[in-house]
């Protein structure tokens, strides 16, 4: 055969398979594309969910409460599938065809958490029969929403005693069962870094000393909106009632009137407070008696505290009694004989022991055995073997609970797809076990060469349900400017005798609903949103927004425990303190169902 035979040949076999596999190239590249578009969309609709979650909870005083945060998680959700669809809209996806794919939503919180998915409606057996036909949802329905809260709890089992154990996002646990015979509910932080002086009467961590904080401390007060509140007062010479003012702040200084169509609807002014128990108390001068009085706000509407002294809210000793309740929870959990409760003793919920083919703690550990530190570990270090099985535990509940939810998914899809759990990387499983966070999953859509599955991680790192070790900010109050405790400008710059940390919400802003009663016979109510920052104070460029000057080798815990190592009169130990205060401050001011409300007795002695 001829060359140039042989070369039209070659172009006969050859040419089509170019083509094929440039077409096929395409195609995968196409697929790729598309790939990354949808976890961009995914991704950016998830951040817009947790962030209207995040504002929701940072700008209402009920976010603790269950129904409360119910009503915010599912504002967020209604976010979620607008962005949603916002992001989709191009590529042909209304909302309800976007809902056919996306089997789950989970919302992990401090102590446990919620799953939006297909589950079915159940009527309570004995009253089914009459809530029948005044029930939203029948009975056996199936329903895509909420399902109940779950708990980050294991149970554990060693001979007669049998007890279940709730884990949170940082050291705090309650321990509810039979121990020693006894039924135990317990809870509290625990950490084993804290001691007792008996001499001094004072507790420390770490080897700082922990004090009483003045609550007189510019650090600790906040601006806050407060209404133009009135009531009807009886001249005392004319016997005439007058509407008065009681709460007017025009004798000290008004950082912003209020007006209302005209009318004074109030003020924006900043006060000392006090948070005990998620609640924020004040102090304000009545203006016509010039007597400190202690008031606290719930959605806009003040309240006046007739139990609360001006003393309390000023000498802020809650970093003392954090660490006081750890201190005795320590040696509470000894009292219990738990030191030696080991991962070897975790049941499933149904009290059975686990087979090694099936048990979510292969790696045996002593959970509380870095209790009395002797390892040179301390229980809520990052490396500890308690922190650990703590994270070993809320995988296992939320990866078990979440199979069975988007797995049940199938039965309710219209769509062809094979829904499935995928496998979470471990440090996605860090990003959840961090913070409140919340997780989105995708699942089905074509992308030409494959079906697209995808999910989402978004981190809610302000909130006010947890104070985390990187949500203290040091603030400068020489210079009204806040700093990230790792930043080098915090040992450098910062005059840390006048410093104060302060919790990195309060830095947020905030909105109010400003109204007025026009008085005139109509009763036409006004209202109008208000924004304003309960402080005034600026971030610094290099160690909150840029970062620039940040240490990010290594973490704010093992930072501030090489500081708090080098005496509390250094300028490392000094910064070591103002941490472990501010940690302690704001934590302890935290609502905690479980928290014995005798322990919030502020009149009892700290110590």
């Amino acid at each position: 055969m001829k060359i140039s035979g042989l070369a039209v040949l070659s172009i006969i076999i050859i040419l089509p398979m170019a083509i094929l596999l440039n077409s096929y190239a395409n195609n995968q590249m196409k697929t790729i594309e598309l790939q990354v578009a949808y976890d961009s969309k995914l991704q950016s609709s998830t951040y817009d969910a947790i962030k209207a979650f995040q504002l929701n909870m940072a700008n209402s005083t009920t976010s603790d409460i269950a129904d409360s945060k119910i009503r915010d998680i599912e504002a967020s959700i209604t976010t979620f599938y607008n962005s949603l669809a916002g992001n989709f809209k191009m590529s042909g996806y209304g909302e309800n065809v976007l809902r056919n794919y996306v089997p789950a939503i989970v919302y992990t919180l401090y102590d446990g958490y919620y799953i939006y998915s297909e589950y079915d409606n159940k009527l309570d057996e004995s009253t089914s029969s009459n809530l029948e036909e005044d029930a939203t949802y029948s009975d056996g329905q199936e329903i895509y929403g909420l399902k109940p809260y779950i708990y980050y709890s294991c149970r554990y089992k060693r001979g007669s005693d049998d007890f279940v154990i709730t884990y949170s996002l940082d050291s705090y646990i309650t321990i509810q069962g039979m121990i020693n015979g006894k039924p135990v509910d317990d809870s509290g932080y625990l950490l084993s870094g804290v001691g007792y002086n008996g001499s001094t009467n004072t507790y420390t961590y770490r080897g700082i000393t922990i004090g009483v904080e003045d609550g007189r401390n510019e650090g600790l007060s906040q601006k806050v909106y407060m209404p133009n509140v009135t009531e009807k007062v009886k001249d005392e010479e004319t016997g005439e009632e007058e509407e008065v003012s009681i709460y007017n702040p025009r004798d000290i200084e008004v950082e912003q009137e209020i007006d209302v169509q005209g009318n004074l609807a109030g003020w924006i002014v900043k006060y000392p407070y006090r948070k005990i128990n998620g609640a924020k108390y004040y102090v304000y001068t009545d203006s016509n008696t010039g007597e400190e009085k202690v008031f606290s706000m719930i959605n806009d509407e003040l309240l006046p505290q007739q139990d609360r002294t001006t003393d309390e809210i000023f000498n802020n000793d809650n970093a003392i009694k954090y660490y006081k309740e750890a201190y005795e929870f320590k040696e509470r959990i000894k009292g219990y004989g738990l030191e030696n409760l080991s991962t070897a003793d975790a049941v499933d919920v149904n009290g059975i022991q686990y087979t090694p083919e099936n048990n979510p703690f292969p790696i045996e550990r002593e959970i509380f055995g870095e209790l009395d530190n002797t390892s040179g570990t301390f229980i809520e270090d990052e490396n500890s073997d308690f922190n650990a099985h703590r994270i070993e535990v809320i995988k296992n509940s939320i990866e078990s609970n979440l199979i069975v939810a988007i797995s049940n998914y199938n039965k309710v899809s219209t769509s062809d797809v094979n829904f499935a759990m995928p496998k979470l990387e471990d440090y996605e499983w860090e990003q959840l076990t961090e913070n409140i966070s919340m997780i989105t999953f995708m699942q089905g859509l074509n992308i030409g060469g494959k079906v697209y599955n995808g999910h989402a991680i978004v981190q809610n790192d302000i909130n006010e349900d947890f104070v985390s070790e990187n949500s203290i900010y040091l603030l400068d109050t020489d210079n009204k400017e806040y700093h990230n405790f790792t930043s080098d400008e915090a040992l450098k710059n910062v005059n840390l005798d006048t410093a104060i940390g302060l919790f990195n919400v309060d830095f947020e802003r905030r909105t109010g609903l400003a109204r007025y009663r026009d008085k005139s016979g109509i009763d036409v109510t006004y209202e109008e949103t208000i924004y304003y920052y309960p402080r005034e104070d600026q971030a610094s460029y290099n160690s909150v927004i840029s970062q620039k000057s940040v240490d990010s080798s290594q973490s704010i815990s093992e930072l501030m425990k090489q500081y708090a190592g080098k005496g509390e009169t250094t300028k490392e130990g000094k910064l070591a303190k103002l941490y472990y205060t501010a940690l302690g401050r704001e934590r302890y001011g935290q609502y905690r169902v479980a928290r014995d409300i005798e322990s919030l007795n502020l009149n009892s002695n700290s110590n």
